[in-house]
């Protein structure tokens, strides 16, 4: 009687995979090199998951979809941008409470899931902050018009680009009165701030 087999007689190639991260770890180290991204990276440990949905918690994880530039630096910085989130509404208790209050008020329903909301409804009122940070982030580094003309091309959060975008003064004001912005850079936070923004909650959650 033969021995039975104790490993699967199968060649396995990850060739691609690897080449896929390889390129966008490539293009995340020249985007760093030509910007100074420093004042909103609240944390410098990244995966790249080809696979993957991109999610900031616990560890800012890009996936490999990305073709150019300026969809990394959208991807990157918005990923950031929950972080930034994350350390707010843990530093200002307070003021988040009140913040989510009056996005509630100015937008009594919110879509959830598909192609136009986030994936329950306290992540899509999340969203109108991220993704306002994210565009007003990116468009430090490349000019303001091509990247509302990127995120409105995205197959997702589409109703939350469109408010954040039409709605862009008003929530300004909003987000100014409560002092989530100007946005506070990392460089200039503390260990324990940036401890906040490690977290894996928010006060929303």
């Amino acid at each position: 009687m033969e021995p039975a087999r104790t490993q699967l007689d199968i060649r396995i190639d990850l060739a691609a995979v690897q080449e896929s991260a390889a390129r966008v770890r490539g293009m995340l180290l020249e985007l760093r090199e030509r910007f100074d991204l420093s004042p909103v990276e609240y944390t410098k440990e990244v995966r790249i998951a080809p696979t993957e949905i991109p999610h900031s918690h616990p560890v800012l994880t890009l996936n490999t979809w990305v073709r150019d530039e300026l969809g990394l630096l959208l991807m990157y910085v918005h990923e950031q941008m929950h972080w930034y989130a994350t350390w707010y509404s843990h530093a200002h208790p307070p003021e988040w409470k009140n913040l989510m209050r009056r996005l509630h008020e100015r937008y009594p329903s919110v879509p959830v899931g598909g192609r136009d909301g986030a994936g329950d409804e306290s992540s899509s009122y999340l969203h109108l902050i991220v993704n306002w940070c994210e565009i007003d982030v990116a468009a430090r580094f490349h000019p303001r018009d091509q990247v509302v003309a990127r995120v409105r091309e995205l197959p997702f959060y589409r109703w939350i680009y469109e408010t954040v975008i039409g709605e862009w003064q008003a929530l300004a004001r909003l987000y100014a009165d409560h002092g989530l912005v100007p946005i506070q850079p990392a460089t200039s936070m503390s260990e324990e701030d940036l401890r906040l923004a490690a977290r894996a909650d928010d006060a929303c959650a």
